[in-house]
């Protein structure tokens, strides 16, 4: 009789927990994105990155960890690479200049006219830029202004970043 009660307090608890929950994946197992975008006036900023210095490219990797039992204070680590690319190659000229940056990010509805389903910004430890991107679908996120539009790339490049198969 005492397991039963048990049950019948803890059943109705996890069916009001679980139809609460939001329907994106919130895993202790960390989701990274990876992008390679051209190196426009907005990404500039939102990375630090020097007007004044030759770039055409820059590579991104982002990687969020989503913990349930941390919620509110989930984090990420954005790992970018930046400069001249190499003619022939994927890569950078000198190899380019790299730099990382981690801090804490929310993930809100979207409210916009734009279609998509959540946003996802990210607020940097000691920086007053956010930066955002719209969730298209649960393997593609795309960057944002810093009005709320989608980033238009060039013929070599978008502002789409994909999720990385962690099952390869």
């Amino acid at each position: 009789m005492y397991t039963a009660m048990k049950k019948s307090i803890w059943l109705p608890l996890l069916l009001f927990t679980g139809s609460a929950a939001p329907d994106y994946n919130v895993s202790p197992t960390p989701d990274t994105f990876v992008a390679a975008t051209p190196c426009g006036d907005v990404p500039r900023h939102q990375l630090g990155i020097p007007a004044d210095l030759e770039c055409e490219m820059i590579k991104w990797r982002l990687t969020f960890r989503r913990d349930p039992r941390r919620q509110g204070r989930d984090d990420f680590r954005l790992q970018y690479t930046y400069g001249m690319t190499k003619p022939g190659t994927r890569g950078f000229m000198n190899n380019g200049t790299s730099n990382e940056i981690s801090g804490t990010f929310r993930i809100t509805e979207n409210k916009g006219a734009t279609t998509g389903r959540y946003i996802f910004t990210l607020q940097p430890t000691g920086s007053k830029t956010p930066i955002a991107f719209l969730q298209l679908n649960e393997h593609l996120l795309h960057l944002l202004d810093q009005q709320g539009h989608l980033m238009i790339g060039n013929a070599g490049f978008s502002y789409t970043f994909n999720k990385q198969n962690t099952h390869l």
